[in-house]
């Protein structure tokens, strides 16, 4: 077993290990977890691993409600929140109580508002389900929901009590659901350095120790750019390295393209644009897109570059007529620059031109 901790204002630990959902309640009472607990999940989850988590629960003397959501993005919304707010109420939950979101990371991101709104806040515990949510969105505190104009433009900075991380429940996921996480990993590999990413050029992920390290290196890096920039003024944006196209993507897509594609396709945008413009060497370039490469990511999505230009405009980094985006200059090496609209469109097409002649 393996445990990262992130230090922010209020500590928390991620624990990574194999078949440790059976003890979950162990863990929450080991992190003074107090109160009842309401486990929210996904209808396609719950079949899964919901009575596994609710008896490790009530082994440890836990009084346990649950509640399942349609799986996917599109109940990443307002009127999902709402139904989740109205539960916790309805069963009588109060500030002494705990959230418990087992799942994805659409689960993550809304159990983790509704506890931070209701009540004004109550403690919330994340079970990740997915590689997804693993490595990215259950660590760092970003909680929200989508909006009709864009995606996680409501929501809160809230800090878990404690992340558990079975790495046996990807062995349940869908080779394409695996795949989703993947870009996540390799967006990671490229900000943190060769370390990480020579280890997904040479080992097999399939072996559940590589896994295990992997998650935990994803992990470690995340931890460290959150405690130096919890509220994203910052440094915390090289996180969203590849999202800015990515969430264009979704948006445009009606939310159809999962964001683990559309990350890849977003990374292989910036990547080439980076390699078109000058600011990364074309070696490393292509050694990024053969990692992407290598997951079967789609390559085109679909959408032209003056749209996806446009949908800038709706980015959460915008600074009135520019946004800043982030760029690889190498592995380890990204760097936040501020661009106009006419300056993200330029660097698309670049990226086009680069990789019709690569």
């Amino acid at each position: 077993m393996e445990k990262v901790t992130v230090h922010v204002n209020r500590p928390y630990d991620v624990v990574i290990g194999e078949e440790i959902l059976n003890t979950c309640g162990a863990y929450l009472r080991d992190y003074s977890v107090s109160g009842k607990v309401a486990v929210i999940t996904d209808e396609n989850v719950a079949p899964l691993y919901l009575e596994k988590v609710k008896k490790g629960l009530q082994d440890a003397g836990y009084g346990v409600e649950s509640m399942a959501i349609p799986a996917g993005e599109q109940s990443k919304t307002m009127s999902t929140l709402q139904e989740i707010l109205s539960f916790l109420a309805d069963k009588q939950f109060g500030r002494e109580d705990t959230v418990v979101a087992l799942g994805g990371g659409v689960v993550g991101d809304i159990s983790g508002f509704a506890a931070g709104i209701y009540m004004r806040g109550i403690a919330y515990v994340q079970i990740p389900t997915t590689l997804l949510a693993a490595v990215d969105s259950s660590v760092g505190g970003k909680t929200a929901v989508d909006l009709p104009e864009g995606k996680n433009l409501a929501g809160l900075f809230v800090h878990p009590k404690l992340v558990i991380t079975d790495i046996c429940c990807f062995r349940t996921l869908p080779k394409e659901v695996l795949r989703q996480g993947m870009a996540e990993v390799i967006k990671t590999a490229v900000l943190s350095g060769e370390e990480l990413f020579s280890t997904l050029e040479t080992e097999d992920f399939q072996k559940e120790s590589i896994r295990e390290k992997v998650v935990k290196e994803c992990v470690t890096y995340k931890a460290k750019v959150v405690e130096a920039d919890f509220t994203e003024k910052g440094e915390r944006k090289l996180l969203n390295l590849g999202h800015t196209p990515a969430h264009a993507i979704e948006k445009a897509s009606g939310y159809e393209i999962p964001h683990g594609d559309a990350v890849a396709l977003g990374l292989r945008l910036i990547t080439a644009g980076a390699c078109g413009t000058g600011l990364l060497e074309e070696e490393t370039g292509r050694r990024i897109i053969g990692l992407i490469n290598e997951e079967n990511f789609p390559e085109e999505s679909g959408y032209t570059i003056e749209e996806l230009a446009r949908a800038a405009a709706y980015d959460k980094k915008r600074q009135g007529d520019a946004v800043t985006m982030i760029l690889p200059h190498g592995i380890g090496d990204c760097r936040l620059q501020k661009m106009s609209f006419v300056e993200v469109f330029e660097l698309y097409k670049n990226a086009k031109r680069w990789l019709n002649e690569s």
